[in-house]
């Protein structure tokens, strides 16, 4: 193994950092009516070789979080890096 390839495997394949998405709610007549935040400060990193399951009740921001990490749509604020960039 190449010295490039070991320092390769040290850094995350997948890095989220801080991630919040929001939504924002309205009322009948469009009006605001408040925020939803759906996914709140969430981070993690995933290395080479690692799989990652996410859990919880139904509505609890699994399939919000997984868009957010696509970003579809861009999330409120945090980062996202895949394979380093």
């Amino acid at each position: 193994m190449s010295t490039e390839t070991v320092a390769e495997e040290k850094k995350p394949l997948l890095s989220v950092r801080d991630l919040v998405q929001e939504f924002v709610v309205r009322e009948g007549g469009g009006t605001r009516a408040g925020v939803v935040q759906a996914v709140s400060s969430v981070s993690f990193d995933i290395m080479p070789g690692e799989t990652l399951g996410i859990v919880g009740e139904t509505g609890s921001g699994k399939s919000t979080l997984a868009r957010a990490i696509l970003q579809s749509p861009r999330p409120k604020s945090g980062t996202v890096t895949f394979r380093g960039s």
